[in-house]
């Protein structure tokens, strides 16, 4: 067998993906839906654009867990924690919100919501980022790595983390596609795939995406 062939997907591999391509493919199109519907809320309701969202998130992974039975927070990275994985879990954060802090002192406007947003919207904030992580760079990136490898989970996995944020570009009140949010989606995923890799551990991905959302507070 050629290497060619062997990069292919295979029949199994393919009918090994229905489960997931069923579980990421039902739960955009109700996300899809719900952005339209929760754009549509009063400001009173605000609450529900926090709750639900997460809620959505959790669903979705308790799904997987009791369909495919894995050891779940084996499988999505979050255990064992070793001291490598610790380190370049520190040393992302530290350069991704050191990043956004030289940015503010060369000139960047910045916006000094870090200090005076009220603590459940960091709660809210944090706990997106890590559900965000655990069903995208956990359960998809890993079980693509799994059936197909990294050179060809990493980017796909990006581009379907791209594809759940472009409904929010259509809603009513958006200013429509913005180049420059897509592809810091895009990076800032293909990142966090590529420390989800190396590390073994999905908490650098974490520590990426904590460091880059509370940078931009500054």
């Amino acid at each position: 067998m050629t290497e060619s062939k062997r990069s292919l997907p295979t029949a199994p591999s393919l009918a090994a993906m229905l489960p997931l391509a069923a579980l990421f493919g039902g739960l955009f199109l109700v996300w899809a839906g719900s952005i339209f519907w929760l754009r549509q809320l009063p400001p009173s309701d605000g609450w529900a654009r926090q709750i639900f969202p997460l809620l959505l998130w959790i669903g979705a992974i308790a799904l997987w867990a009791v369909w495919q039975k894995p050891k779940l927070l084996t499988f999505v990275g979050l255990l064992p924690i070793g001291h490598r994985a610790l380190a370049i879990t520190a040393a992302t954060f530290i350069a991704i919100f050191g990043w956004h802090a030289l940015r503010v002192a060369l000139g960047r406007p910045p916006s000094g919501l870090l200090s005076v947003l009220p603590v459940e919207i960091y709660v809210f904030m944090l706990g997106g980022i890590l559900l965000n992580e655990v069903l995208f760079h956990g359960i998809l990136q890993t079980r693509l790595t799994e059936l197909f490898g990294p050179k060809v989970a990493i980017p796909l996995t990006a581009v379907v983390v791209l594809a759940f944020r472009m409904p929010s570009f259509f809603v009513a009140d958006s200013t429509g596609i913005e180049p420059v949010m897509l592809y810091s989606i895009l990076l800032l995923s293909l990142l966090a795939g590529i420390l989800r890799f190396v590390s073994g551990s999905l908490w650098p991905a974490i520590a990426l995406q904590a460091g880059n959302a509370l940078g931009t507070l500054l």
